[in-house]
């Protein structure tokens, strides 16, 4: 039988007490709140307070080498992001946004501590940080990004139509509340950095990005993103706020790189054929955007300034190529075939291709799709290609042959 008695002593030896009596207590002996290492106040909203820390940055800030204000027009960034045509004049009704979670993964069971916003007023750049001491004020942190977000026309996210925006959404739903990010047009801006800088970067992450594009160089007060999570659940734990302030910097830094990534776009976007564009990869890159986005002749001036340039000899055929075929769906064929010819010289086989089936379709001169199909059977003779694509060039040339042979026959 169990000496109760006996075993509510010794609990109460090693400090445990039951009954009406239990209380639970932490010793934090660096218990810092974060009004005391982060300057800000507590707004007060519907539901209680949030703590949200503010900066104003003027309109000539520089975010590294680059202004953090858009000068140039945004209508090719609105076409590009299917949106509204707004103009640099709605610009003080863009919202950049970025938030710091309690997980990577996202699903339910993940929360924004903190949340990161940014919009440009007469003053200047205007970013507030707002942030949760723990779970419980969450509805407040909603509360106060409403606030800040209301006369929203749109939104401006590195990855956010991927987790950001899902995920505060989710928690609105969660918490019962409307998320004021319905019917707002989206700008995210990591799938359009990848289209631009995919030649000249191997990582396109925010971080990587604002470094090499904007001249970014981070402080020693910044935190590594994966690192965040498990600070914030230790700052539950210990109720001390220091480490936070190197979370509320990298927030921060996150944030003006949005409005200085949106600012250099709609640069990049405005001015293609700048002077100020030294880079030959991103002149391919830009020629490549406007060719997809439909624009044919700023696609075929940028793709002509590039190849005129000292280039990659990797990247100078791949381009060649692109814009051999847009010449050929544009019915430019005397300029196409001359590409083609130059690409024949190099062995190219798609080059030899073309060649061969503009000489047999469209010029109807069989003798000459011959020789230039005998020229690509010779060719994939000698060149060590994976076994798989040999097998198809073998396939289509061989096909070609046969069909000539029986035309002339």
């Amino acid at each position: 039988m169990t000496d109760w008695k006996s075993l509510s002593e010794q609990l109460k030896g090693l400090g445990v007490t039951i009954g009406k009596e239990t209380k639970f207590k932490k010793n934090h002996p660096n218990k810092h709140p974060i009004e005391s290492v982060v300057d800000g106040s507590f707004r007060e909203v519907i539901y209680g307070q949030v703590f949200c820390h503010e900066e104003i940055y003027l309109q000539d800030h520089t975010h590294g080498e680059k202004p953090l204000y858009p000068k140039q027009p945004i209508k090719t960034l609105c076409e590009w992001a299917g949106a509204t045509a707004l103009t640099p004049g709605d610009i003080q009704d863009f919202i950049f946004l970025d938030t710091e979670t309690s997980g990577l993964a996202g699903g339910t069971g993940t929360y924004a501590f903190e949340v990161g916003l940014g919009r440009f007023t007469d003053q200047g750049f205007h970013l507030a940080q707002f942030f949760m001491r723990h779970p419980g004020e969450e509805p407040a942190l909603l509360a106060g990004l409403s606030e800040f977000m209301d006369g929203m026309k749109a939104v401006v996210t590195y990855n956010g139509k991927s987790f950001d925006i899902p995920l505060l959404n989710t928690r609105y739903t969660l918490m019962g509340m409307t998320s004021p990010f319905a019917d707002v047009d989206h700008f995210d801006l990591l799938p359009l950095a990848r289209r631009l800088w995919r030649i000249r970067l191997e990582s396109r992450t925010l971080a990587n990005v604002e470094n090499q594009i904007l001249g970014v160089q981070r402080g020693e007060e910044e935190v590594p993103g994966y690192l965040i999570p498990e600070m914030y659940f230790e700052y539950l734990k210990s109720q001390d706020a220091n480490p936070m302030r190197g979370i509320f910097y990298h927030n921060a830094i996150d944030i003006l790189s949005l409005a200085g990534l949106f600012s250099h776009m709609a640069y990049l976007l405005s001015e293609p054929h700048s002077d100020k564009i030294d880079h030959i990869e991103d002149v391919v890159a830009l020629a490549r955007f406007f060719e997809s986005m439909g624009d044919i002749p700023q696609a075929q001036r940028l793709y002509q300034k590039a190849l005129a340039a000292d280039m990659p000899e990797d990247l100078y055929w791949d381009t060649l190529e692109r814009y051999s075929f847009l010449l050929k769906r544009q019915d430019d064929w005397d300029t196409a075939i001359s590409l083609w010819e130059l690409a024949a010289k190099n062995n190219a086989l798609y080059a030899i291709e073309e060649l061969a089936k503009y000489y047999e379709h469209r010029s109807k001169d069989l003798e000459t799709a011959k020789e230039w199909t005998l020229k690509g059977i010779k060719i994939l003779q000698e060149q060590l290609l994976p076994a798989y694509e040999h097998y198809q060039w073998q396939e289509k040339l061989n096909y070609r042959l046969d069909r000539l042979e029986r035309k002339l026959t």
